[in-house]
């Protein structure tokens, strides 16, 4: 399985340099709102083209009533990505009609963004702890046929350990400590994987770095167990 997933949240001619300045390094391509919703499956065919071995991962969130959730991860089906997220709060029965069309891909829930803490649960009213509800979203979205959750580093251990194996891909990694982010809940490559990560996702370090090749093989050191 590859580990180091680019987030490409930059423009097309930028991200499509990137891709071409990595090829040949084992990664998977996360394509989420930015560029999907300028350019559609364009953009899928054009990161293909340029390094036809990298995976691709769709970062969609659906959330919607089941049918609609169903139609559009068959869709998705056709567009030769390898992983789709959608939400775990959309429940039972839209994640069991998304799992029956998904065909190859792994399907991943989505819990609880890492930019949100106690203080977003508190706004929306919700008395559970942040573990308890990423632990309860969690469980729906494996028990209805996600492959696998996108978690935040500092709850991958805990959910592992009450869940059992399944594909954690944490996002908010950072190479190195930044101060003001925006993602509340960040970690190291080492401390994810140490934590249970199987695949994580960097985007502005790789994205913003001066020499990206070098960031991506230290990150890919780092992470190599």
């Amino acid at each position: 399985m590859r580990r180091l997933c680019v987030a490409l949240d930059t423009h097309l001619e930028e991200a499509l340099k990137l891709v071409e300045l990595l090829k040949g390094y084992p990664l998977i391509y996360k394509i989420g709102y930015k560029l999907f919703v300028s350019h559609g499956v364009e953009v899928i065919r054009k990161v293909r083209d340029i390094d036809y071995s990298a995976e691709l991962f769709l970062d969609l969130k659906l959330h919607d009533i089941p049918n609609t959730v169903r139609n559009g991860v068959l869709s998705a089906t056709t567009l030769g990505v390898d992983y789709l997220t959608l939400h775990t709060l959309g429940g039972s029965e839209m994640i069991k009609r998304a799992s029956e069309v998904k065909g190859n891909i792994k399907l991943l829930g989505v819990t609880l963004l890492t930019s949100h803490n106690e203080e977003y649960l508190n706004e929306m009213g919700i008395s559970l702890s942040k573990e308890e509800l990423v632990l309860r979203l969690a469980q729906i979205g494996l028990e209805n046929g996600c492959d696998g959750l996108v978690c935040s580093a500092h709850e991958v251990a805990f959910l592992k350990e009450k869940l059992g194996n399944f594909i954690a891909v944490v996002p908010g990694i950072r190479p190195y400590k930044v101060e003001g982010d925006d993602q509340k809940r960040t970690a190291l490559p080492e401390e994810a994987v140490e934590r249970g990560a199987d695949i994580i996702v960097v985007g502005r370090p790789i994205l913003k770095a001066q020499e990206p090749r070098k960031v991506v093989e230290d990150i890919l050191k780092r992470i190599d167990r």
